[in-house]
Parts: structure tokens; C-alpha cells; sequence
């Protein structure tokens, strides 16, 4: 079944907010809000980042993802999710509104803030950071990949800032919390075709990103499906050159439940190979996640107690070595 393209996903033109001009980010706030109280996903077209850093990344991952098995694999993810993914090493087991039972038709490659072997850190053997994993004799992979993630970053702070006057909050609230080394995740992702996949597979199973906001450069092949509230399956306007951004789980709990983490699912439809390279930011480990005060009020008390980050990241990562110990081998299901 055909899903459709719906203009509930808007396309918001975020080039005046970005020069800075009166009433732009007002007028962005507005829309914000407004959709992230219903899809919590929308597309954004002159951003400022070069399509040639775009084209890099994809070409990247292309170029890994067409190694051999023998050469991707001593890369595989550890402890940590740095590294590769290979397929059939991921269910998502904690969706909320599908029975994830088959693994995910994908693989993956994860690349996380880029520290150096000295770092104190990695000295220190801090099990919330880890090395990055760079594939060997591919040098133009590390350079490509890095300097998308140097580009995507400011791009996501000015989002955060936006996000932060969509909650009528003033613009540099959550600067605090993203100062402080902000957590980034570059995941590279290959989705064959779908064709011959078992019933209720998926190129990505149905599920929420765990962060606070997500930047999803546009593939060259459609595959994204949103869920709505009412339970439909839609998907956002394919504009060459945009991103789509989605709202995660951190911001939802800032925001104590207004700007809710929509499920979203992969279904790779087309006769070829369909390539995706999702940024992943949240606030830094020291960040302490509280709802915000214009999201609190006597009618609706907060939901959820402050949290500090680091503390929830290693929650994660303790389930999912346990997982790991249980079921050797095994990935988990979380960004």
C-alpha cells in the first residue's frame, strides 16, 4: 500500500532566521510549535549547508558500505554503539506501537564526537566515551564524515535556539545544556531492497529517537514513514538538498509532554539500494533534563523528575551490555 506524502510534515523556509531577519524566528517558532505538537517532523530548505559536504558524506558511506564482509567487520560495534553494524544485529525492542520481532534490514556504521587516544577520558576508562572506529585504507571516509559533522553542528545549535522560542523560552535557554561537548552521532545507514523481506520487516522498525532533535539529510530514494496520532502512515516531501528534522525523547521531556517523539519506521520500496546518514544531537552528559518552566504549570504539573544525562546514557549502555552478555553478539536497539 502506497503511502502518501502529507503537508502535515510542513516545509519551512529557515534562511531569514538565519540572517537574522525581524520576526523570523517568531514566525519559525510558531510553525515549530505548531507541528511539533502534532507530527513532530518537519523539512527544512536553505540551511546553509553546502550540498558538496552532503554529497561527501553519502559517498562515504557509500564506499564502506561496499566493502566486503571480511573488511567491515573487524569495525564492529562494542560496548558502545561506535562502529559497524552489520545486518540482522539490531531489533528495536522497545517501540511502543508495533511487536518488533524480525531485525532491522540495514547496516550501519556509527560515528560519535571524535576523541583522541589520550583523551583523559579513554586514560581513565570512562565507560560513557569510546574511540571512534575508522575504517583503514579509506582516509577520505574520516574527512568526509567529519567535516559534515562539523558543518551539521552549528546548524543544530540554531535549531535548539528555535526550538527553545517555539516553547516560548528565550533563545539561548538550552545553550547551557549543549556548551559542554553536546552528544553527536553520525549514523551512517544502508537499507537494501525490500523486496523478499518477511512480513512485518522493515528497513528500520517502527520506533522514536532517543535524542533531542534529529537532522536528516534527503537520500535519493523515498523510504521515511511517519506515524500521526490517528495511527496513519505518511511521509515527508522529498526536496533535493533538504533535511528533515524530528523531535526525540530529551525533548520531550523538556518540554514535559507538549513536543512528543513521534514513531517513524523505514520501508525501502524502491528496486535499489537506498543510503541514509541521520545526525543525532542531545545536550552534553553533565546536562541536567528538567521540563522547562512555560511547559509546567498548576493544571499541568511536571512529569518527570531532572534527570542528568550522564545517568540515563549509562543506564543505556548497562542494559545493553546485559543484553550483549545474554545474547552474544547482539546490538542494541537504541541510537
Amino acid at each position: 500500500m502506497s503511502v502518501p506524502v502529507s503537508d502535515r510534515i510542513p516545509v519551512l523556509d529557515i534562511g531569514p532566521y538565519l540572517a537574522g531577519e525581524p520576526g523570523a524566528r517568531e514566525r519559525l517558532g510558531r510553525d515549530i510549535a505548531k507541528t511539533a505538537t502534532d507530527t513532530g517532523f518537519l523539512v527544512i530548505v536553505n540551511h546553509g549547508i553546502p550540498q558538496s559536504l552532503i554529497d561527501g558524506c553519502f559517498a562515504a558511506a557509500a564506499e564502506f558500505f561496499d566493502r566486503d564482509e571480511a573488511f567491515k567487520m573487524p569495525l564492529k560495534v562494542g560496548d558502545l554503539n561506535i562502529g559497524y553494524l552489520p545486518y540482522g544485529a539490531q531489533i528495536v525492542r522497545t517501540s511502543k506501537i508495533n511487536v518488533n520481532t524480525k531485525p532491522n534490514l540495514s547496516e550501519s556504521f556509527y560515528i560519535v564526537n571524535d576523541l583522541s587516544p589520550e583523551d583523559p577520558r579513554i586514560l581513565a576508562g570512562d565507560p560513557l566515551y569510546g574511540l571512534n572506529r575508522w575504517p583503514p585504507e579509506m582516509p577520505g571516509f574520516k574527512a568526509a564524515t567529519l567535516a559534515y559533522v562539523a558543518a551539521m553542528t552549528p546548524l543544530a545549535d540554531k535549531m535548539v535556539s528555535a526550538v527553545a522560542t517555539a516553547l516560548e523560552l528565550p533563545p539561548d535557554y538550552f545553550t547551557h545544556a549543549f556548551t559542554d561537548e553536546p552528544t553527536r552521532t553520525l549514523r551512517l545507514i544502508r537499507y537494501p531492497s525490500h523486496e523478499g523481506a518477511d512480513e512485518d520487516q522493515f528497513g528500520f522498525a517502527p520506533h522514536i529517537d532517543t535524542n533531542f532533535l534529529t537532522l536528516l539529510a534527503q537520500s535519493a530514494l523515498p523510504g521515511l514513514e511517519v506515524r500521526t496520532a490517528q495511527g496513519e502512515w505518511i511521509r515527508p516531501a522529498r526536496i533535493p538538498g533538504a533535511f528533515v528534522v524530528n523531535t526525540g525523547e530529551m525533548l520531550g521531556r523538556y518540554s514535559n509532554d507538549r513536543f512528543i517523539a513521534t514513531p517513524h519506521r523505514v520501508v525501502n520500496d524502491n528496486k535499489a539500494l537506498r543510503h541514509a546518514i541521520p545526525f543525532f544531537y542531545g545536550p552534553g552528559l553533565n546536562a541536567v533534563i528538567a521540563p522547562v518552566p512555560t511547559s509546567v504549570n498548576a493544571e499541568n504539573p511536571a512529569r518527570y523528575e531532572p534527570l542528568l544525562y550522564a545517568d540515563h546514557r549509562r543506564k543505556l549502555n548497562l542494559t545493553n551490555f546485559a543484553h550483549r552478555q545474554k545474547n552474544p553478539g547482539a546490538a542494541p536497539s537504541e541510537y
